[in-house]
């Protein structure tokens, strides 16, 4: 045991805070003084950055393409990255979602690994004297499910064995090729979390949040136009006033376009969702004119006409993960 780690307890805690806390000013200083523009014929509402701004120059985007075949499961990555990498800047959008789920994999491992350190410890140092046939019985299935958490962190530390800081460091970046690309899963993640998804390389590069600004409005409409029931979701929580989220400081509190996107979202819900998401639409809808509220109603059921299929809460349950990858 490492006895002078009490010591620099306070020191982490101090570190950690101050580096929350420039993150925060970052963020906070690129969203401060900013005024409301909208797309045209969009009704994804875009907040300009400073009183004069307009909106950013739309990025080069690359056309999605379907390459070779990918490497065999748990390969080591570091065998693969270079060639992975290479593909996804090139458009190939399985090699751009196969590269994003094996670096986040890694990325996870270091803390899935201290984490499970710490419960194989307290389990396993456990006394079993004195146990019931009952507390045995559980103590058996706990210890299997040990065994096979072990089993899987093995094979996750030998597809990540040799993958550097420099490789891990790139995950945010390719989140967002993934997602340019059509990805569905790292669209939802990227328009959700951005660059925070890994705040250590946005204080490393802070001009993440431009190209985040850049091409959310466009990953939104390629949501939309793909019928994707969370990029929805993501909307109407996005919208509701008083959202915290980074893709709600991009967008701004609208009362009414969180109705309408609530409203889209109920008409897709299943029955057993439909109760709760009535209470929410009705909160919604007190402080808009029967105006607005018809008018987002009829533009909520032509857009469910128009492109989307299936039940909108199937994989968007409540506290639903969008970078679970």
């Amino acid at each position: 045991m490492n006895v002078s780690a009490p010591a620099r307890g306070p020191r982490r805690l101090w570190l950690a805070a101050a580096a929350v806390a420039a993150l925060a000013a970052i963020v906070g200083a690129y969203f401060a003084g900013r005024t409301g523009a909208v797309r045209p014929d969009s009704h994804v509402r875009v907040v300009a950055e400073g009183a004069a701004a307009a909106e950013p120059a739309a990025e080069a985007w690359p056309t999605p393409i379907k390459g070779g075949p990918l490497p065999a499961p748990n390969a080591p990555l570091k065998d693969h990255f270079a060639q992975l990498q290479a593909r996804a800047n090139a458009g190939d959008v399985a090699a751009a979602a196969r590269l994003v789920r094996d670096l986040d994999r890694c990325n996870r491992l270091r803390g899935a690994q201290w984490r499970n350190a710490g419960a194989t410890e307290a389990l396993t140092s456990r006394s079993t004297e004195g146990m019931t046939a009952a507390q045995l019985r559980t103590y058996q299935t706990l210890l299997e499910a040990m065994e096979l958490r072990q089993q899987r962190e093995r094979e996750e530390r030998a597809a990540c064995a040799g993958v550097d800081e420099r490789m891990l460091a790139s995950l945010t970046a390719n989140i967002a090729q993934a997602a340019r690309l059509g990805d569905e899963q790292a669209r939802a993640c990227y328009l959700e979390r951005g660059p925070l998804y890994d705040p250590r390389s946005l204080i490393r590069q802070p001009e993440a949040l431009r190209s985040y600004r850049a091409s959310a409005a466009r990953l939104v409409e390629a949501g939309l136009a793909a019928g994707d029931w969370r990029v929805v979701d993501l909307l109407q929580r996005a919208y509701e006033p008083g959202s915290t989220s980074l893709l709600g400081g991009l967008l701004g509190a609208d009362a009414l376009q969180h109705y309408r996107y609530l409203k889209l979202y109920r008409l897709g819900a299943e029955a057993h969702r439909a109760a709760e998401l009535d209470r929410q639409l009705a909160a919604a809808a007190a402080g808009l004119a029967p105006a607005q509220r018809a008018e987002a109603d009829a533009w909520a059921q032509n857009t469910l006409d128009a492109g989307f299929r299936g039940r909108s809460t199937d994989g968007t349950a409540p506290g639903w993960e969008a970078c679970d990858f």
